[in-house]
């Protein structure tokens, strides 16, 4: 079992995505989630999945964020087969088995399966941009301080996604050490390797526990919550997200219209 690669984490580079203010791209990931709602032909909600691969290039991310789309694009296969078989309208395209005329799949089935797996991972595919691009400490700026959003409401919000990469980076240490005691962790049989993992989330629930109850202790003595908060860090918007938001504002507008 190879290491797993922590999706989530900022990766520190100077490109125009990593300059723009949170806000803008939280409402890129707001403006993917519309359009791709208010389409209906794949081939539409494919365009705006290879932008999403193209911000990820501009950013310099495509290489860590192409793993989630790919687990996310295996993901979409199996809502595929499932979905494609519920779906009676339509014309039939073919049978899964011929003889007897079993696995019904139509034109519409097909389309309809589509549309949702395209969905999934042109709305999906944002979030790892988005946390890859983004400081965290930004993020609860601008939800606090520009959005009003409540600050322990937003910290739990950035505390959940932050410790993604952490638990990830805790169950790799714990296959490594199991690995070391001669526990086969290597297989490709996917339901093996659910039994594999299910012993190991044993320790990671404890890690996680001791983890949070130090970080409860930690906040309680730092005084959290108590008094009116001020940001050493302010996160301003520049003419570069005017313009960008004004884009997008044209483009969600135009798809709405036609």
């Amino acid at each position: 079992m190879k290491k797993m690669p922590a999706l989530v984490e900022y990766i520190p580079k100077d490109t125009l995505v990593h300059r723009l203010n949170p806000i803008t791209k939280i409402l890129w990931t707001l403006a993917v989630l519309s359009v791709c709602f208010i389409l209906q032909e794949p081939l539409a909600i494919f365009i705006v999945l290879l932008s999403n691969i193209l911000v990820a290039w501009l950013s310099g991310v495509l290489k860590q964020v192409i793993p989630a789309i790919i687990g996310l694009f295996i993901f979409s296969l199996v809502l595929i087969l499932f979905q494609i078989f519920f779906v009676k309208e339509g014309n039939t395209l073919f049978y899964v088995i011929p003889f007897i005329n079993l696995g019904r799949v139509t034109d519409v089935g097909l389309k309809f399966s589509a549309v949702l797996a395209l969905r999934m991972l042109a709305t999906t595919s944002t979030i790892p941009i988005l946390m890859t691009t983004t400081q965290m400490k930004d993020i609860i700026v601008v939800l606090t301080e520009k959005c009003r959003v409540p600050f322990k409401y937003s910290f739990m919000l950035v505390t959940a996604l932050r410790f993604i990469p952490t638990f990830i980076e805790e169950m790799d240490q714990i296959l490594q050490a199991q690995r070391s005691r001669g526990y086969e962790t290597d297989t490709s049989n996917p339901f093996k390797k659910l039994f594999i993992i299910i012993p190991l989330a044993i320790p990671l629930l404890i890690l996680s526990v001791k983890k949070a109850e130090k970080m409860a202790i930690s906040m309680e003595v730092r005084g959290f919550g108590a008094g009116p908060r001020s940001y050493y860090n302010r996160v301003d918007m520049k003419k570069t997200d005017y313009a960008v938001i004004a884009l997008l504002g044209t483009i969600t507008l135009a798809v709405l219209i036609m």
